[in-house]
């Protein structure tokens, strides 16, 4: 069983206040993306808008950042910021990174590029409190998922059972439950939700087939 996560990614603040607002409706933990345009060639909305809107809902935010530290400590400090994730493959010291971020008392999350092997980040298993995998390129939604997303959440779950495994990109209604029966604990949904005709209806029924049990 997994759970559904609704995705934000975005530049523009009105439809940034949009979305969350809708997401709220449906879901008490909403993932926010923040892209730097240095990490992908892509930017979104900041810390400043994040920090604009509070959420009733908890929110994890996703850094796809070169420099994950500049933005830890501004969004450790926001009482609806519960999970902090940042890239595996930035050239900063990614213990520092969980250690700055749990000592705020938030959840650190590691993601890895889909190219990266899973292999690579095993020390880190231990310290941190999820891993994401991203089954496209980070920084732009609307991607297929990616074709050996289901062997690396695989791989994981052999290496630690219990560590939970979220997925990004390319969640949708076609592998919701395959995901989610493969050992997948979060699924991030963008394009799937915020592109039908009802939000609330899409969620409930991505939410569904992941609570399927083979």
């Amino acid at each position: 069983m997994a759970k559904i996560v609704p995705g934000i990614l975005t530049n523009n603040e009105d439809e940034y206040h949009k979305r969350l607002r809708m997401a709220e409706h449906v879901s008490d933990l909403i993932q926010i993306d923040v892209v730097d345009g240095l990490f992908s060639k892509n930017t979104t909305v900041g810390v400043d808008i994040i920090k604009k809107f509070p959420s009733s809902s908890s929110l994890e935010v996703q850094l796809m950042v070169e420099f994950p530290q500049n933005y830890i400590n501004d969004l450790a400090r926001c009482d609806f910021v519960t999970r902090i994730i940042f890239p595996f493959e930035t050239g900063t010291d990614v213990n520092q990174s969980i250690y700055l971020i749990k000592g705020y008392g938030k959840q650190a999350g590691l993601s890895l590029n889909p190219t990266t092997p899973v292999e690579s980040a095993f020390h880190f298993f231990d310290d941190v409190d999820f891993l994401l995998l991203m089954t496209g390129d980070p920084g732009f939604s609307g991607q297929k998922l990616g074709e050996n997303t289901y062997e690396r959440i695989k791989k994981v779950k052999k290496m630690i059972n219990e560590m939970p495994v979220e997925i990004d990109i390319g969640v949708n209604f076609d592998n919701a439950e395959k995901l989610a029966q493969a050992g997948a604990n979060f699924l991030v949904a963008s394009s799937s939700l915020y592109n039908s005709p009802d939000f609330r209806v899409a969620y409930e029924k991505l939410a569904k087939l992941a609570s399927l049990q083979s």
